[in-house]
Formats: C-alpha cells, structure tokens, sequence
C-alpha cells in the first residue's frame, strides 16, 4: 500500500510506524505468554495461580485506558506515550528476571498498564494526525496490526521458548520498544492546545474508575462463585460514587458532558456491544471447531482469519464511502451484516462444512470493518480537540469492558447449558446470546443522529 511504502516520506508517517510498532507489542503481549506458560510454570512454579498471568495484564491494560486518554488532553500525546512506554518496557525486564509466579503476575500487571497507554494513544494521535478522508484507511492498518498480533503472539511465544528460552518473550519487547519510543518522541508534535499553568488532574476520579473497573473485571472472572457477584455489585457502588464525583469535578477523567451528546453515547453503547461480540467470537469459534467438529488447534485458530481480513479490506471501502455519505449508512449497513454473520453462528453443526464458518466470519468482519471505524470516525470528526483524547479512549474503554462483561455472561450460559445439552448445544445457546447482543447494537446504531459527510469535514 501506497501509505505504508512512503513511511519514511513525512513525519507523521514514521510516527504512524512507531505507533504500529507499540500498537502491535501491546496487543501481542495480552497472548505471547500463552505458549510460554507452561515452561514457566515449570520453572517458577505456582500452577494454581498461574492463569492469572494473563487475567492481570487485561485488567490493568482496560482500568488504565481512560485515565491515560484524558491524561493525554491534559499533558500531550507524546509525555503520555513516552510514559507508558517507559512503563512497559522496564515491566517487561521484571517480567524476564521475575523469580517467581507471584513477581512475575504483580510484574504482568506493570506490563498492563503501559498497555493502557499505547493501545489507545494510537488512536488518538491518528485522530489528530489524519484528515477525515484519510483517517478509516490508516485505521484498517491498525486493524490488521491488532488482529495480526493476536494470530502471531502464540507462534512467536513456542519459537522463542523452544529456541532461547521462557525470558526472550519479554526481552524481545525492548528494542522494538525503544524504537516506537524514539520514532514517536522525535517526530511528534502536539496539535491540540495544552492547558497552561498547572494543569489539573482528577485524581478522585482517576483511582474510583480504576477501582471501579477492577471490581467488574475481577468479579466476571468467577461468577458461579459469591464472591463474583458482590465484586460486580461493589463495582456499581463504585461507579455511582464515580458519577457524583465526575460531576462534581472541574476536568472529570470520563467525559461526562459528552454523554449529553446522542452522537458519543451511541457510539460507547456500540463500543460496548461490539466488544461483546467480538470476544464472544474470539473465545466460543475455535472451541466448537476444536472440540465439537475435532479439527486441529491449527485449523481453530485459523478461522479467524477470514474475519480480520474482512475487518481490514471493509475499513478501507468504509473510508471512501464516508466521504460520500457520511457515517451514518456504514455504520448501520455494518451492523446488518454483523447480525447476519453472528445468526449463521447460531446454525453451526458438528457436520457444518466449511462455507458456512466461512461466510459467518466474512460477514462479522466486514460488519466490524464499517461500523466500528464509521462511528469512531464520526466523533472524532466532530467532538472538540480538547475533548479528543479522552473520547477516543472512553469507547476504546467501552469495548474492552462490553468484552469481559460479553465472555463473563456467555460464559455463564455455557456452563449452564453444558451438563444439560452437551457442547455443541452449549455453544449453540452462546451464540444465540451473541447474536441477541448484536440486534441490540443495531437499534443502537440506527439511533443515532444524521451528520453528512460535508457537515463532519465542516466541523472538523
């Protein structure tokens, strides 16, 4: 593609790069221990405890993305990324020297909250760097970025422990840290008009909507238990004192005033029922072709595959139809086909051939390719500068907790189903599920208010 062999042509193109670059270590690191941990175990020990290796790094990585987005508006793009970079990289060193389970999970938890800031901050600055016609392209590259990393995580992590050992897959995160780093510090500039004087930072809210989100998050890992229940119950005290305290507050780290606009709040309940989906799909796929069709974990994995590349190919037609209709009809046309490909999952068999797998996840794809980047696009477009970082990451914030709400309860109607209809008709009922979540994203989507493409360019 002509934007990725001209990188080296203009600044924002090498900061591009090393947001890629951050972008793709961030989201790797979430699955490059999966085929490490066994070794690991085996080394360190701690085998009771050792899922929480990866329970942590999403935990911190979901409670941390907007207080980094508004930290952001507050204090610049390019201190916050330096930051979280910084934080990423000495955690991964104390990740590889950790000397044991428990080092190496308070170690994993470090990691995540760099994560905080790199994944969403790539957003952002593609927001302040992109023109309207340019932005959904430059999007789908990230896309792919992200979806690739989830694809070679796994391979990267069995090749390096066989061939170096457990601690490469974290060193392996410095020099292309280093470099990211380097790329966006020496190239960036800020755009967006920085406060002057002492900046004020909410710190009340900052700590409620970490403790907040951690309390959803911890409490959806083990719901068949009580105690996940009063964790998801402390978790919505939490956040009522988070919404006095934000209304109170004279810069409130989640957007408050923003809510009052249709356009935003659409756009977070669509973040919150896409991320839903698209874990639900990511977890639930491989297991029914894994263990309900007996395929290989080769073949599981694999058919994903067709989804990111639907992802990635519909983001691109998105952007050169947004110039012409505005955001509105892709993101509604996006969530018909996301509808259609989530109802096909519903009729999946043990003799289902391959079409059928195949057109489902098409179809997802190519529905996420239009209405994600179509509604994000929208409100970047059209939300005040000084408001840009902290909206971008409160829908990033959004779909990674849909997410985790979205595998905790399909999770929960799976093992309910389980020992009453066996796994294929477990799986069967959590796609069902699935698929009522994405109709629900659809009325959404078709609420939400028309802007033309000409009034969005205007705005902007």
């Amino acid at each position: 593609m002509k934007l990725i062999s001209n990188l080296t042509s203009s600044p924002r193109q090498i900061v591009t790069l090393g947001l890629m670059i951050g972008s793709f270590m961030g989201s790797m690191e979430a699955t490059v221990i999966a085929t490490a941990m066994p070794t690991i175990v085996g080394e360190l020990g701690g085998l009771s405890i050792y899922g929480w290796a990866f329970s942590i790094y999403v935990l911190a990585s979901s409670a941390g993305i907007p207080v980094a987005g508004k930290l952001s508006d507050i204090l610049g793009r390019r201190i916050v990324y330096a930051w979280a970079m910084g934080l990423f990289l000495v955690a991964s060193l104390l990740c590889a020297v950790a000397p044991s389970m428990i080092w190496l999970i308070v170690f994993r938890g470090m990691q995540g909250l760099g994560a905080a800031g790199l994944l969403p901050m790539a957003l952002v600055m593609i927001g302040d760097m992109f023109s309207f016609e340019e932005r959904a392209r430059v999007q789908a590259l990230f896309s792919g970025v992200w979806g690739l990393s989830s694809v070679v995580g796994p391979l990267l992590g069995g090749f390096l422990v066989d061939g170096v050992g457990w601690p490469s897959v974290f060193y392996i995160n410095i020099p292309f840290g280093v470099l990211s780093a380097w790329l966006v510090w020496h190239w960036w500039k800020d755009s967006h008009e920085l406060k002057q004087g002492k900046p004020y930072i909410d710190y009340p809210g900052a700590i409620l909507v970490t403790l907040a989100a951690v309390a959803l998050l911890f409490g959806l890992l083990d719901l068949k238990a009580w105690y996940g229940w009063a964790l998801v119950g402390l978790s919505v005290v939490l956040g009522a004192v988070l919404w006095r305290v934000e209304k109170a507050s004279p810069d409130p780290v989640l957007p408050l005033p923003l809510f009052g606009w249709r356009l935003f709040t659409i756009s977070v309940l669509h973040a919150l029922v896409i991320g839903w989906a698209l874990n639900g799909v990511t977890a639930y796929v491989p297991l029914f072709v894994q263990e309900v069709q007996h395929k290989s974990a080769t073949e599981a994995g694999a058919t994903l595959t067709p989804m990111l590349l639907a992802w990635v190919i519909a983001s691109a037609v998105c952007a050169k139809m947004m110039l012409r209709v505005g955001y509105r009809g892709p993101a509604i046309g996006g969530m018909v086909s996301v509808v259609a490909g989530s109802a096909l999952l519903a009729f999946l068999e043990p003799a289902s051939g391959k079409l059928l797998l195949l057109g489902s996840m098409v179809l997802l794809g190519g529905g996420l390719g239009f209405s994600v980047p179509a509604l994000l696009i929208a409100v970047q477009m059209t939300v005040e500068k000084r408001w840009m970082g902290s909206a971008t990451s409160t829908i990033q914030f959004a779909r990674s907790i849909g997410g985790s709400v979205g595998v905790g309860v399909m999770g929960a109607f799976f093992n309910l189903r389980l020992p009453k209809v066996g796994m294929a008709g477990a799986l069967e009922t959590t796609f069902w599920v699935a698929g009522a979540v994405t109709v629900l994203g659809l009325l959404f989507t078709i609420a939400a208010p028309v802007v033309s493409a000409e009034e969005m360019s205007r705005k902007r």
